[in-house]
């Protein structure tokens, strides 16, 4: 498959940054995309904090780079939950649409943010926030993956436990049973 290889490693990636920021020197076009490619690899890690880290270690140069602000935006988009327009906003980069894994790595995070905030979610605002994709096998097998249970119209993104009611179990007994129990001495 032709696109841009998604292998992680935090470490290693900061190190590179840090590399650049102390020796401006260095900077070439070509670490200009590998700083790109090392951003956009650490906002795959959300909900950790991976990109933060890497952003902090940018020089001012890096900072006012156009792609850089592109990524800086798309981050906002994620972290801030707006999610139907980060979708469109990944569309016109190619760094994003090239990047493998990135749309999983996105859908994954969106996941996690909808298990958190939501107990039951419409399908479709759920489909809208998951972005495009090919059919609807691909939303069945997201729901899947998330063990989540479509019900007609709603998808159920809580956990099974929360399903089960809590009774109140009321027990009446006699007050001469508890008079002998309750008794100060």
């Amino acid at each position: 498959s032709s696109g841009i290889n998604a292998e992680y490693g935090g470490d290693a990636n900061l190190n590179i940054l840090k590399l650049y920021q102390f020796s401006p020197d260095l900077i070439t076009r070509s670490s200009i995309d590998n700083v790109h490619l090392v951003l956009v690899k650490a906002l795959m890690q959300l909900p950790n904090s991976d990109y933060v880290f890497c952003r902090a270690q940018l020089s001012q140069e890096m900072i006012d780079d156009i792609l850089t602000k592109k990524i800086e935006s798309v981050a906002t988009l994620l972290e801030t939950c707006q999610f139907p327009e980060f979708w469109n906003v990944i569309q016109e980069e190619k760094i994003f649409t090239e990047m493998v894994g990135f749309v999983e790595a996105a859908r994954k995070f969106i996941c996690h943010v909808v298990q958190l905030t939501y107990k039951n979610i419409e399908a479709d605002f759920l489909m809208q926030l998951l972005g495009p994709m090919e059919d609807q096998s691909d939303f069945l097998r997201i729901l899947a993956e998330n063990k989540w249970d479509l019900n007609g119209d709603s998808v159920f993104v809580g956990h099974k436990e929360e399903m089960v009611e809590q009774k109140e179990i009321i027990e009446k007994m006699p007050i001469e049973v508890v008079t002998p129990i309750l008794a100060i001495r």
